[in-house]
């Protein structure tokens, strides 16, 4: 179709076809009156090409008015089956469409999950959820932020925004170098004029790993021909900063040619009215980067990507990045007792060994006389040491690469879906069982807080339908 469309505006405006065979030597005499100073057979024709054109120009720009250009993306579809899945699954008073069996109540905004307003807050602990995205910054002007390219971006119950924001200083005010003060709106107005963002647009930006802009894995080539085949998955929204003033509340740019130019090339920043948000691990894996920033005393980290060989490349980005950028050293001393999955074929049961290590926050080292505590990391590292139950150790000897399979693969069948969640579960339940056997660890704190894990884990079952503590959990 498109070229028969092709053709037929070449008949319309020149006539004939454009590179046809017969027109060799028409084409050629043009060429040789422009060498001899004759521009004008040159114009005609060139004039004729972009004279058909200009009424796509002026139609584009027409709906680059009208249409969102986060609606045109990949992201919608990628949310709306998130929703389905994960927020849809967890609720039994569904009323959902017959075609599409989509519900608008699976939905929930990101304000109406504070915990004042959620009803499982008043009879069970709920957590208080952060999203970890990426503002890409693919064209920064920091020389320092060359590699990185991009940003912390946090979306909560209460504000959206990034700590990492910066500003220039005056030469008059004697400041040497530029003040970082952050920004960040009230998640009930950023994103949308009356209900902000939701929790479905939120969880799918922090998931969007295919797209052209991707923080320090950005690449010029790949950001074009990705734009060009329409394979974002990104989100364009309002600065948080001064320069969004007037648009931090709107849905997406009110123009769609501009952004689309920026993502394109490459130019994102975070000095424009809009900014292009992306998966949290364009940046930070972990989601290790804000938890420090806040001052977290107790955090686990389930470090669940891709990595059989065990190089720690996302535990190794946090903690440079959190040394880097707010000056906080961490310490895992003994990250040699995790052990990649071994290569033997045969059937002997290996010795058991580690899934985790303990990992020390020196907070203190910033803030010595303020009265702040070290904080401690969990560090989980799943991996498979043949001595796992039957059903784990079966998938595994079936699938060479588990549990560290490749993440392109979205359509897990029952037993692979099993395998992980068995594999996890008999994680966790040896990290708390061992920890309330053994009080004399190398974080003794870890026994409180594993004691009030189960407490509450408990509590919360007897209280609640199962149900209901999965949409708590998943919101």
């Amino acid at each position: 179709m498109i070229f028969g469309l092709s053709i037929g505006l070449d008949f319309i405006v020149l006539g004939h076809r454009l590179f046809d065979a017969g027109l060799g030597s028409e084409y050629a005499d043009i060429l040789d009156k422009l060498r001899d100073g004759d521009p004008s057979p040159f114009v005609k024709f060139m004039g004729k090409l972009l004279l058909s054109c200009a009424p796509f120009f002026v139609i584009g720009i027409i709906l680059s008015k009208s249409i969102n250009i986060n609606r045109i993306s990949l992201h919608t579809l990628y949310r709306n089956r998130l929703i389905r899945a994960f927020l849809g699954a967890s609720s039994l008073a569904r009323k959902p469409n017959l075609f599409t069996d989509f519900d608008t109540s699976d939905d929930l905004q990101m304000h109406d999950l504070r915990p004042e307003k959620s009803p499982i807050q008043r009879t069970c602990w709920c957590p208080f959820l952060v999203l970890n995205l990426t503002l890409n910054m693919v064209s920064a002007k920091r020389l320092a932020w060359q590699e990185r390219k991009a940003v912390s971006f946090t979306v909560s119950p209460l504000h959206c925004g990034t700590g990492s924001k910066t500003y220039q200083t005056h030469p008059e005010s004697g400041h040497t170098v530029d003040r970082p003060v952050g920004a960040y709106r009230y998640s009930a107005k950023y994103g949308h004029p009356r209900h902000g963002l939701s929790l479905g647009t939120a969880m799918a930006i922090s998931g969007a790993a295919a797209n052209p802009n991707m923080g320090y894995h950005s690449s010029p080539a790949i950001t074009f021909i990705m734009t060009m085949l329409n394979l974002r998955s990104g989100w364009w929204l309002g600065n948080p900063a001064k320069e969004g003033q007037r648009t931090y509340n709107h849905e997406g740019p009110q123009n769609a040619i501009v952004p689309l130019f920026q993502e394109t090339f490459g130019l994102t920043t975070d000095s424009k009215e809009y900014v292009h948000l992306s998966e949290g691990g364009h940046f930070n894996n972990l989601g290790l980067y804000e938890m420090v920033r806040r001052r977290c005393r107790f955090i686990l980290v389930c470090d669940a990507g891709r990595d059989p060989t065990f190089g720690f490349e996302d535990l190794g980005n946090a903690v440079r990045k959190i040394f880097i950028d707010l000056g906080i050293p961490s310490r895992f001393n003994n990250l040699q007792t995790l052990k990649p999955r071994a290569r033997e074929v045969d059937n002997s049961f290996a010795p058991k060994r580690a899934y985790h290590v303990i990992g020390e926050i020196d907070y203190q080292s910033i803030d010595p006389e303020g009265g702040i505590e070290n904080g401690f990391i969990l560090y989980i590292k799943p991996s498979y040491h043949r001595c796992e139950s039957a059903a784990i150790r079966s998938y595994a000897m079936a699938n060479q690469e588990f549990p560290h399979q490749t993440t392109a693969n979205q359509w897990f069948n029952e037993s692979q879906f099993e395998a992980y969640r068995s594999l996890g579960f008999e994680i966790m339940d040896e990290i708390l069982m061992t920890s309330l056997k053994e009080p004399g660890s190398s974080a003794p704190r870890w026994k409180d807080i594993c004691t009030h894990a189960v407490k509450e884990s408990r509590s919360a079952a007897i209280k609640q339908p199962c149900w209901q503590m999965v949409r708590c959990s998943s919101s």
